[in-house]
C-alpha cells in the first residue's frame, strides 16, 4: 500500500480508477452509516411541512446552495489547502446543535475507518467533521477537487432523498426524479464551492437548523438526527 508521502505526491487526476474510488466513497452504501441520519428532514416530514416531491426537492436544493450542505462543500473544498486542523475546528464549531455535531462526527470517524482500506491511515484522536474527513482523504490521494465535490454533494443529496422515500413516503420513481432535477444544482454548487473561501461560509436555511434542533424531542422517530 502506498505511503502517506507517496499519496501526497501524486498529481491531481480524474483517471478512471479515481472516479471508481469516488463512486465507492461517496455512495450512500459506503459503510459509514449515513442511512441512520436525516439531517433534520425527519422533523420537517413529521410536522407535515414537507409533503411531496417538489417540497422535498426544494428543501434539499436550499440546503446545498445556501445551508449546511453549502458550508460543508466549502469545508470539503478547502481541504486541498492542507489546513486540516483549523478547518476541522471550524467545521465542528459550525454544527448548530448537538445532533448535527453527532451526525458529522459519527460520519467523520466512520469514514476514516472505512477509507483506511485505501489510504492506510488510521483515524487520529478527537472528533473529525465528515466533510473534513472526506475532503482530506480525497486531497491526500490526489483526486481532482471538482469531481470529488460533485460526488460528495451527490452522495449527500442521495442520502436525503432516501430518507424522503421512506418517510413521506415517496415512490422510488419520484426519488429518482428529485435526484435528476438536482443534478444541475449539484454541478453548479460544486463549481462555486471549489472557488469559495472561508469568508463565503454562511446560510439562510434557518428552518432546517431549527428542525435539526427539534429532532431530539421528536417521538416517535426513526433516524438519529
Amino acid at each position: 500500500m502506498a505511503t502517506a508521502t507517496a499519496m501526497e505526491e501524486r498529481p491531481m487526476s480524474t483517471e478512471a480508477r479515481d472516479l471508481v474510488l469516488l463512486l465507492n466513497w461517496m455512495s450512500p452504501t459506503f459503510p459509514i452509516g449515513s442511512f441512520a441520519y436525516s439531517h433534520g428532514l425527519e422533523t420537517e416530514i413529521a410536522s407535515a411541512a414537507l409533503k411531496d416531491q417538489q417540497e422535498i426537492e426544494n428543501w434539499i436544493a436550499d440546503i446545498i446552495t445556501s445551508g449546511s450542505g453549502w458550508n460543508d462543500a466549502i469545508l470539503f473544498a478547502r481541504c486541498w489547502d492542507g489546513e486540516r486542523d483549523s478547518l476541522n475546528a471550524l467545521a465542528l464549531a459550525l454544527a448548530g446543535s448537538a445532533e448535527r455535531y453527532r451526525e458529522t462526527t459519527d460520519l467523520g470517524r466512520n469514514f476514516q475507518l472505512a477509507s483506511a482500506v485505501w489510504t492506510g491511515q488510521a483515524p487520529g484522536e478527537g472528533d473529525v467533521a465528515y466533510p473534513v474527513a472526506a475532503g482530506t482523504a480525497c486531497a491526500r490521494l490526489g483526486l481532482a477537487l471538482e469531481p470529488a465535490l460533485m460526488a460528495y454533494l451527490q452522495g449527500f443529496c442521495a442520502a436525503l432523498v432516501s430518507v424522503a422515500v421512506r418517510l413521506v413516503p415517496l415512490g422510488q420513481t419520484q426519488g429518482l426524479i428529485i435526484l435528476r432535477n438536482l443534478s444541475p444544482r449539484i454541478i453548479a454548487t460544486a463549481a462555486r464551492a471549489a472557488k469559495a473561501s472561508l469568508d463565503d461560509l454562511g446560510g439562510n436555511c434557518l428552518a432546517a437548523e431549527m428542525a435539526a434542533m427539534a429532532h431530539e424531542a421528536l417521538e416517535p422517530r426513526v433516524f438519529r438526527t
